[in-house]
């Protein structure tokens, strides 16, 4: 089965920052591609192993690609682009109106959600650089 579908060890050749160019002359042609807002998915299908063993099906590996370069890549579920569509996004912000929360006086996790919000693009780099302002200051 190898031979007809390729192994996943061929992802290893993948490193973040590539171009797609690069990707696509590394790893071949995508099975297929598919998009969602500004992020690009190579689509292959792999084995996990050259040995034929109980469970070595085909799988589905993505290459996210964002503004022409590798931003992600790994199996279904590897990275929150690969998971089923629907995604919950929380926010720690207070909503107008509402009730100030308290910060949760761990600076550490609250910049790691920020960075993933930023990563995310649900906020811009302004907006991040002025909530770890905000965050740095209060210590």
């Amino acid at each position: 089965m190898a031979m007809i579908f390729g192994t996943a060890d061929q992802l290893n050749k993948v490193s973040v920052g590539m171009t797609r160019q690069e990707v696509i002359q590394t790893l071949g042609e995508p099975k297929s591609i598919s998009a969602q807002g500004d992020l690009e998915y190579l689509q292959y299908r792999w084995v996990k192993t050259v040995v034929a063993a109980d469970g070595n099906f085909p799988e589905d590996y993505f290459v996210a690609i964002k503004n022409g370069r590798v931003l992600s890549y790994g199996k279904r579920g590897d990275f929150d682009s690969t998971k089923l569509m629907a995604q919950r996004i929380q926010i720690d912000e207070p909503a107008k109106g509402a009730a100030p929360q308290q910060q949760s006086g761990d600076v550490y996790t609250d910049l790691i959600k920020l960075k993933a919000l930023k990563d995310a693009g649900v906020i811009s780099d302004v907006e991040f650089q002025a909530q770890k302002t905000k965050r740095l200051q209060a210590q």
